[in-house]
């Protein structure tokens, strides 16, 4: 078990263990982001789907069994759970709202063309004097036209029908298989999200007594709110760099840079990320906003 992991201290009060452990090296972290996305659309099952809800019994054993585990276990957990919504059934939501949508734009249609035909008939039914001869003919072939377009719209709709019925034959088939797996992914759910959390709290520790490289590339983290998560996030860049490629050098933040031609490249994009953060830091062009943060895990994937 890692206690500094999962928020947890000696009997001082002392991490046990250095927070920098909890930064999720390239591959992790992608893992992680590509999950909850993957959990995200289609919607996956979460701690709310559980027994009791998320404050339920079941979503509170969940919780602590979490905080008895290495954290290998929960990485692992999103490593394999990635792998099993690979098997996923898919479906299109998009697809499905779009069928269902021009379904009722068909029916509404043939609605109105029977209506139509109703209309002309009854009216037809009224032109039987020798005068008529010629109204009732345009009638006739009015309403022909129209059945000719209703026998059109009713192949139309029942072709939309059994696309709007294969969508929700996917759909329930999803649904299967996501009661099949149902425990699994709102573990690896909470698990992603658990990692996450362990690693806000090592970047609180990092920001709360920052080591020297940190300082030297970035300067120390700065009192307003927004521009210390710029900070942060231009020193999560730096630390998965440091991690990936087990930089130890206590001097130099991003390694020795004559060392491999993958670390070079790594090397230029992150020295791209702080000098960004630097600016935005430090001569923001308008109000600095973390609405939308650096994408990290992209900038640490070779």
């Amino acid at each position: 078990m890692r206690p500094a992991a999962w928020g947890m201290s000696d009997p001082a009060g002392r991490p046990t263990i250095s927070p920098l452990g909890d930064i999720a090296s390239s591959t992790p972290a992608a893992e992680i982001a590509r999950l909850l996305d993957a959990l995200r659309n289609p919607p996956g099952p979460s701690l709310r789907d559980l027994p009791g809800g998320e404050h339920g019994p079941a979503a509170q054993e969940l919780r602590r069994q979490t905080r008895s585990l290495p954290t290998s276990a929960p990485h692992a957990s999103v490593h394999q759970t990635l792998q099993l919504l690979g098997t996923r059934p898919s479906v299109d939501p998009q697809a499905y709202g779009s069928g269902r949508r021009r379904l009722g734009a068909l029916m509404s249609q043939r609605a109105v063309e029977e209506d139509w035909i109703a209309r002309l008939q009854a009216r037809g039914g009224h032109l039987s004097r020798p005068g008529d001869t010629e109204a009732s003919k345009a009638v006739d072939g009015d309403i022909q036209l129209r059945k000719q377009r209703l026998r059109r719209l009713i192949g139309l709709e029942r072709h939309a029908e059994r696309i709007v019925e294969e969508h929700e034959r996917r759909h329930r088939v999803l649904c299967d298989w996501q009661f099949d797996h149902f425990q699994q992914l709102v573990q690896a759910r909470w698990h992603a999200r658990a990692l996450l959390d362990c690693q806000e709290r090592a970047l609180d520790e990092v920001a709360a007594t920052p080591p020297p490289y940190l300082l030297a590339e970035l300067g120390a983290p700065p009192r307003p709110l927004e521009a210390r998560q710029v900070w942060r996030q231009g020193a999560l860049g730096i630390l998965r760099l440091r991690k990936d490629f087990g930089i130890q050098d206590p001097d130099q933040a991003l390694g020795h840079p004559s060392i491999g031609a993958l670390h070079r490249l790594r090397r230029s994009r992150v020295e791209v990320l702080i000098d960004q953060t630097r600016q935005l830091i430090h001569q923001p062009p308008e109000p600095l906003s973390v609405r939308e943060p650096f994408n990290v895990p992209d900038l640490g994937l070779p």
